[in-house]
């Protein structure tokens, strides 16, 4: 009898112990492009309402650089989610621009893998210069020291053709391009120490172009309307951005008079889509995408930049599959049949 006591209690404790393993905490590490960016608010709203409403899971944000960068490092399963620009995964599949070099296997390796839980747009490209100086709009580039974004981001490919829209060509040495991390462009902006320009990522008030303008007056340069209406035909994934406008009474409001322009400011956007691998657990990217969803409010509430996100919005123009998990979501909220 004694035994059969004994024997009973390890396979009681045996029980018990693997539903404690069963319910081991399971981490999410979230990439954003820097930590000042709508991308990484975005993931710090998403953390917080995961942490609330989401036991058992936990996210962990993290600021990786440009998006091809956070791309490349989801497919290697170095962290489990990315952003990429619906243009940008286009140009994996098709092997062009940035995938150039790998397009033998750019479509196997990094869009067949990838599928979208939703998109950004309350980001754009902002560039900043000194208000001192004599650039306002794109044109006035010419003979300039150019950012192009952080080392391995797409920011420099678009701003590339930006620039060509207006007249500008790289290769004929109208101007110099820089690449390097967004702080770093800022202070050489500031010190007057390298940089005649810097391409800022995010939404408005953007943090970095707050603290330039709370040291030296700033301004926004603009591309024109022809310049646009040319980058969009023009320009090989143009069909795929946004106009952006901005008006001075925004930029005032948003940078507390430390933003000088005086006229619209029209600059690019895209859908940034996040993203994960395919075989992702489905329920789990259910219960994330639903938890985000209908905790929007509180999702917003870490940054004004995330203001305009709206559901129809982050639904639209999206170059990858969606992940069954959020799929699901949406079909049973209505939100795509």
């Amino acid at each position: 009898m004694k035994r059969i006591i004994v024997l009973s209690l390890i396979l009681g404790l045996g029980f018990s112990f693997g539903s404690l393993t069963e319910a081991k905490e399971v981490e999410v590490r979230f990439t954003g492009i820097t930590m000042t960016s709508d991308t990484y608010m975005l993931g710090v709203g998403w953390s917080n309402v995961i942490r609330k409403y989401l036991p058992g899971v936990k996210m962990t944000v993290l600021a990786k650089g440009g998006t091809t960068k956070l791309l490349r490092g989801m497919v290697n399963k170095k962290w489990e989610t990315a952003y990429i620009g619906s243009p940008h995964l286009e140009c994996a599949r098709k092997g062009i621009l940035l995938f150039e070099k790998e397009k033998a296997y750019s479509k196997e390796r990094y869009y067949d893998p990838t599928r979208a839980l939703f998109a950004v747009v309350t980001g754009w490209c902002n560039y900043p210069v000194r208000a001192d100086s004599d650039i306002r709009f794109i044109g006035d580039l010419k003979g300039k020291r150019v950012h192009f974004g952080n080392p391995g981001g797409f920011g420099g490919i678009m701003t590339q053709g930006v620039l060509k829209a207006h007249g500008l060509d790289l290769d004929k040495g109208d101007y110099k391009a820089m690449y390097l991390k967004t702080s770093q462009a800022i202070d050489q902006l500031r010190d007057k120490a390298g940089l005649d320009d810097a391409l800022v990522w995010g939404g408005i008030p953007q943090p970095l172009i707050v603290d330039l303008s709370l040291k030296t007056p700033v301004r926004l340069i603009s591309m024109t309307k022809e310049g646009w209406n040319r980058f969009q035909k023009e320009f090989v994934v143009g069909p795929y951005t946004l106009l952006k406008t901005l008006t001075p009474q925004q930029l005032n409001e948003a940078y507390k008079g430390g933003v000088v322009n005086t006229e619209p400011v029209y600059t690019w956007s895209v859908p940034l889509m996040v993203v994960v691998r395919k075989e992702m657990d489905q329920k789990l990217i259910y219960d994330m995408v639903k938890v985000f969803w209908e905790h929007l409010d509180e999702v917003k509430t870490v940054s004004k930049q995330l203001e305009t996100l709206t559901l129809e919005g982050a639904l639209q123009n999206l170059s990858a599959p969606f992940h069954p998990g959020a799929l699901k979501y949406y079909k049973e909220i209505g939100a795509v049949k």
